[in-house]
């Protein structure tokens, strides 16, 4: 199973002269094909001192997702 994300959402900026701030939000197929799972991901990099970096990941169950956007989706006619 090709197990690719999709990259809804990167930043990365620079507050300082040595510092970076990376987020990067990304959704992907659970290896079972039955969940999605959705993945957040938050560094904060300076140069030469302790970088803090933190990664949440949220699973919900593909068909429920699916359930939710017929239920709260808007219809598109074309």
């Amino acid at each position: 199973m090709n197990n690719q994300a999709l990259v809804l959402h990167r930043r990365m900026r620079s507050l300082a002269p040595d510092m970076l701030h990376c987020r990067e939000v990304e959704l992907r197929l659970a290896e079972d094909g039955r969940h999605v799972l959705l993945s957040r991901y938050v560094e904060l990099y300076r140069h030469e001192h302790v970088s803090w970096c933190a990664i949440q990941q949220h699973r919900v169950p593909l068909a429920r997702m699916v359930r939710w956007m017929v239920d709260n989706g808007e219809q598109v006619r074309s």
